[in-house]
């Protein structure tokens, strides 16, 4: 087991006391100067540490022993080594390669790492994050901040699902409270001048979310294989929640699938010019649909605004607020309920449609005055009213009656 730590002083008499071990700290290898802590807990579990110089054993045992005496002594927390946060995100990116959201994750892991590097998990306080939102919020949106935020705690959460670090300081957190009820559509004008714009050859990419209200990638990755001409319906096989979904296709729709030059080619329906992968819908927005959208005089406007306005044409168009959750794929109803309030121009439309001709609106008691003939009254039996009931009145009070009757 090792050499103990032996006490040897000398007697006043001259004699040498026979050596005595130092209770709980023990040397293994004998000579090595590496040193152990042996300790049992309050259920009389023996545990034991290397822990190095002896002077530093010393110290250990005597803190496990007060740990628990005052029974703040966890096992579990020995031997816990600091992770980086750098590390733990890339072990967290490691495991999501799976995920829908990797591309986001890997962003905002490169920003938290800039933000603390060296850091380990356990120091990182919620002040400092705070301070973070505080820098942040200066230059992105609060959406943006809330999802870089949403990362950092999913790297906590599986850190302490690995036990690697005792607290989550996001808990202590506030995220910012988002407005996403923005709902911005092309008006048709606007649809021709950017139809003009971005030219034909460029426009199926947007006549395509038009008439589905796709989200981006789903368009573009949009294979053959999940375009039914049969049955009329495109097939989305991961949505956005992690389910398959199915959009039919109109005429228009299928007239511009029709005419591609993908088709029959290759397996994607917006394909790269390798043909091998689709088309990045990050260079194609940039490179085509942003110019196309200056050159024609169409600001505050963004690709998601596509699938707002195939949503905003349904609710004018008069289908109802559940037939348009099905279509755009939403999870609730919330989601759609930002379509319930269109252009005040639509709304305008609507209440005109209560506006009579010049004759003016008309009550309900005037059909006798229009010729309408009335309706015979109703024959109701005299029944004699009963003497001691009293005169109840417009009121139906039987003492009121009777005042009014003296008065």
């Amino acid at each position: 087991m090792g050499t103990p730590l032996v006490n040897s002083t000398a007697k006043s008499d001259g004699k040498t006391r026979k050596p005595r071990a130092s209770r709980g700290i023990f040397e293994r290898p004998a000579g090595s100067g590496v040193w152990w802590v042996r300790y049992h807990d309050e259920h009389g579990r023996e545990h034991r540490e290397k822990v190095g110089p002896k002077a530093l054993a010393q110290q250990v045992y005597r803190k496990r022993k007060t740990e628990i005496a005052e029974r703040r002594f966890f096992p579990e927390r020995i031997g816990r080594r600091d992770v980086l946060l750098a590390d733990m995100i890339d072990d967290v990116l490691t495991r999501g390669k799976h995920l829908r959201a990797l591309a986001e994750y890997e962003r905002a892991g490169r920003y938290w790492k800039a933000t603390f590097p060296g850091r380990t998990l356990a120091q990182i306080t919620p002040g400092d994050v705070e301070r973070y939102i505080a820098r942040r919020a200066q230059d992105v949106a609060p959406a943006t901040v809330n999802r870089e935020l949403s990362f950092l705690r999913r790297v906590f959460n599986l850190a302490l699902a690995d036990d690697k670090v005792e607290r989550n300081p996001l808990r202590k957190v506030r995220f910012f409270k988002e407005n996403n009820q923005r709902v911005r559509f092309l008006t048709d004008e606007e649809e021709a001048r950017l139809r003009a714009a971005i030219g034909e050859t460029d426009w199926p990419f947007v006549a395509v979310a038009l008439h589905t209200g796709l989200r981006r990638a789903e368009q573009f990755h949009l294979r053959w294989a999940h375009v039914d001409f049969g049955t009329g319906i495109l097939t989305v096989p991961r949505s956005k929640h992690g389910e398959a979904r199915r959009v039919p296709m109109n005429d228009a729709v299928r007239e511009v699938l029709r005419g591609l030059p993908s088709r029959m080619k290759g397996p994607w329906v917006f394909p790269s010019a390798t043909g091998e992968t689709p088309i990045d819908p990050k260079n194609f927005v940039r490179r085509v649909f942003l110019p196309a959208l200056e050159s024609a005089g169409v600001g505050d406007f963004h690709w998601h605004d596509l699938r707002h306005t195939f949503a905003s044409r349904l609710v004018m168009a008069g289908v109802d607020l559940r037939t348009v959750q099905e279509l755009m794929g939403h999870k609730t109803i919330a989601m759609t309920l930002r379509y319930a309030h269109l252009s005040p121009a639509h709304q305008l439309e609507a209440v005109q449609r209560l506006n009579r001709h010049a004759t003016g609106t008309t009550t309900g008691t005037a059909g006798a005055a229009s010729g309408e003939a009335a309706a015979p009254a109703a024959q109701v039996p005299d029944i004699a009213a009963d003497s001691r009931a009293g005169d109840r009145g417009r009121t139906g009070d039987v003492q009121l009656g009777k005042l009014a009757f003296y008065r």
